[in-house]
């Protein structure tokens, strides 16, 4: 049985490109900006996942402390509207907090305009340190293009993945099957 390759940066990019999810001068300028690192084994499941948001195909919900959630979000719907290049715009984000006296609560709704219609998502993080995963995940799925194969969809990271960052992927329904096929990904159900 021949041992396969390890997977790096030069790997997904030639993976990436095969795919159409970026181009040869993504890739190698993304290779260049790492450099020797370039060459290095990523560690399967969160590294090689965690990779894609290098070359602008994904965007990470950051799991440890992000000081201030209910800012934080908007930030992060803004990072995966870009990467839909203008098919999709974020507008009028604000986040009401079930309790506005308390600064350090979490619990709230946010509010945002996805191409000038409003969509709302229920906060339950109890802290405003943290991101509401679920939450955030589904704001970010509500930012699929439409008219468009291509769907935002999380890393399925497996079951032991409590303080990792989750990646949210923007790819059709077969750039998903041969990210699961050359580089072991797999992607969860939508929220």
């Amino acid at each position: 049985m021949a041992k396969s390759q390890p997977i790096n940066y030069v790997r997904v990019a030639e993976v990436l490109t095969e795919l159409g999810l970026i181009t040869s001068e993504t890739a190698q300028g993304v290779i260049d900006r790492f450099g020797d690192l370039a060459y290095g084994a990523l560690k399967p499941g969160h590294e090689i996942a965690g990779s894609l948001e290098d070359f602008g195909v994904a965007v990470s919900i950051h799991a440890e402390d992000v000081d201030f959630a209910d800012h934080h979000y908007e930030w992060l719907l803004a990072e995966a509207a870009a990467l839909t290049g203008g098919k999709v715009t974020v507008d009028n984000y604000r986040f009401e907090k079930e309790d506005p006296d308390d600064e350090d609560a979490g619990r709230g709704t946010m509010y945002f305009e996805r191409n000038g219609k409003e969509l709302s998502f229920s906060v339950e993080q109890e802290s405003n340190d943290y991101l509401d995963m679920g939450a955030a995940q589904a704001a970010i799925e509500a930012l699929s293009p439409d008219d468009d194969p291509r769907s935002f969809r999380c890393v399925d990271s497996g079951p032991y993945t409590l303080g990792y960052d989750d990646v949210m992927v923007l790819a059709t329904a077969e750039q998903r099957e041969g990210l699961t096929r050359h580089l072991g990904i797999t992607f969860r159900e939508p929220w």
